[in-house]
């Protein structure tokens, strides 16, 4: 399997997710929602690492980790200049953050904090608004059908 279509697989789960999301925000189950929004988002810095950086991402779900590693490769296409993305990292690092929380707070060692587990309506949809505005900010990233890289994939069958 080629970088590009491993870039779409992670894609299309990123996006499956999304919509699974908005699924069980109808339907009012919020804990799942909060974990989707993480799920989202390390599947989106996933397929944009394998892109960029032409290797399997790795076996990680800290999405922190994979977002510093994205932007620390020289082939990430900043769109203007460095410092426009720089400035925005810190915001981004806070939303990652926040939503590794909700993923972890799923592990075994969190039995004694049962009550973090339940994530109310208002945190839910909050993070759902804030993950779709990161996955938007970072597709802006994302490499465009007619650029040289899809067809020399493309060339090479």
């Amino acid at each position: 399997m080629k970088k590009l279509e491993k870039y779409r697989y992670w894609l299309m789960l990123s996006d499956y997710d999304l919509e699974t999301v908005n699924v069980l925000a109808a339907g009012g189950r919020w804990v799942y929602v909060a974990y989707l929004c993480q799920q989202a988002v390390e599947r989106q810095l996933k397929g944009m690492y394998v892109f960029y950086h032409n290797s399997e991402a790795p076996k990680t779900h800290n999405i922190n980790f994979l977002f510093s590693k994205l932007l620390a490769n020289e082939e990430f296409p900043f769109l203007g200049e460095r410092r426009d993305v720089d400035a925005r990292r810190d915001e981004c690092e806070d939303f990652l953050i926040d939503a590794m929380f909700y993923y972890m707070s799923d592990y075994p060692f969190s039995y004694k904090n049962i009550m973090n587990r339940f994530v109310g309506e208002q945190n839910a949809l909050e993070l759902f608004r804030r993950t779709k505005n990161m996955i938007a900010w970072l597709r802006q990233f994302q490499p465009s059908p007619g650029c040289a890289m899809f067809e020399e994939e493309a060339a090479q069958g």
